[in-house]
């Protein structure tokens, strides 16, 4: 969709531009050769770049041909982190889905923060009670904006992974260490043991948006080369056809009113041309996205804003 509207608006803007700054197409096209320069780097450039895309592809691909132990050992990973996080839930088997993954985990900090809010063993000091209240507030505000999101749209790993992208955990997970530290005398063993495992569930939450992104990558890669493979042969023809064409001097005679059926055809043709180029920025532009909001894959935070304090 991104592509396609992008490709529209440089049609637009080129035929608008062609309109107002009134200029010769047929004298470039038959006294110069600057169009046929112009498509004959863009038809060099489609067949330099797919390549290059298929090989960086091919590479990463390669990264899957692993022996039977490596692979192994992944799944064993996949499943001690489950049963890990179970353990800390005690709520029966995870799900293997990654939306219903998450909302499971969503679920185990809720519970987490409602055991802060609600235990009647809480620490009756009156700024270790307003902090852990504070704190679980933010907590919970940040959950409802996820499953806001998740719950307006599908299960697909993007959809999955850029509802958590503005969810805080490096710096949830300060806040719990500095309130074991801050308040570790106030605290009663209920709110102790509570804040520990939710540190744990906030670490899983961590591990699992870092593994989301990962997966989005590959899927984004293997996507690119896909829809890049399918258009880019038929563009790769359609371009030499143009060039034929210029040489030749045929251009077809219907047009829109108001237009030059050479400016029209030039920029029509010069759009489609450029049309694995849109197509590879849109895939950039969304990868970039995402590549810039998962910056923080430690326990560190690149922003300082917002963040509660506790001085003891």
């Amino acid at each position: 969709m991104l592509t396609l509207v992008t490709m529209i608006v440089i049609l637009s803007a080129l035929l608008v531009v062609g309109t107002v700054w009134e200029f010769e197409v047929q004298r470039l096209v038959t006294e110069t050769r600057a169009v046929q320069t112009l498509f004959n780097t863009l038809l060099g450039g489609i067949i330099l770049f797919v390549s290059v895309v298929l090989s960086i592809n091919t590479a990463a691909l390669a990264q899957e041909f692993a022996p039977l132990q490596v692979k192994l050992a992944r799944i064993e990973d996949s499943i001690d982190f489950q049963i890990e996080l179970e353990e800390l839930v005690d709520e029966g088997v995870s799900p293997a889905g990654l939306q219903p993954f998450l909302e499971y985990v969503i679920g185990a900090i809720s519970a987490e923060t409602e055991s802060l809010r609600t235990s009647e063993n809480a620490t009756g000091d009156e700024r270790a009670r307003a902090d852990l209240l504070a704190f679980v507030d933010e907590i919970d505000t940040q959950l409802s904006l996820i499953e806001n999101r998740i719950g307006r749209t599908n299960s697909q790993v993007s959809i999955v992974l850029l509802s958590t992208l503005e969810y805080p955990y490096a710096r949830h997970i300060n806040v719990t260490r500095r309130l074991k530290s801050v308040h570790g005398a106030e605290l009663t063993e209920s709110d102790h043991d509570s804040l520990v495992t939710l540190l744990q569930v906030l670490t899983v939450l961590a591990s699992g948006r870092e593994y989301f992104t990962t997966l989005y990558f590959k899927r984004e890669l293997r996507n690119l080369s896909s829809s890049l493979l399918v258009p880019s042969l038929p563009v790769i023809v359609f371009t030499a056809y143009v060039l034929l064409a210029i040489d030749a001097g045929l251009f077809p005679q219907s047009t829109l009113p108001g237009l030059g059926s050479r400016l029209l055809y030039v920029n029509l043709a010069f759009v489609i041309a450029l049309s694995p180029y849109v197509l590879l920025s849109s895939y950039m532009l969304r990868i970039l996205t995402v590549s810039k909001h998962s910056l923080e894959s430690t326990v560190f935070t690149l922003h300082s804003d917002g963040e509660l304090e506790f001085d003891g």
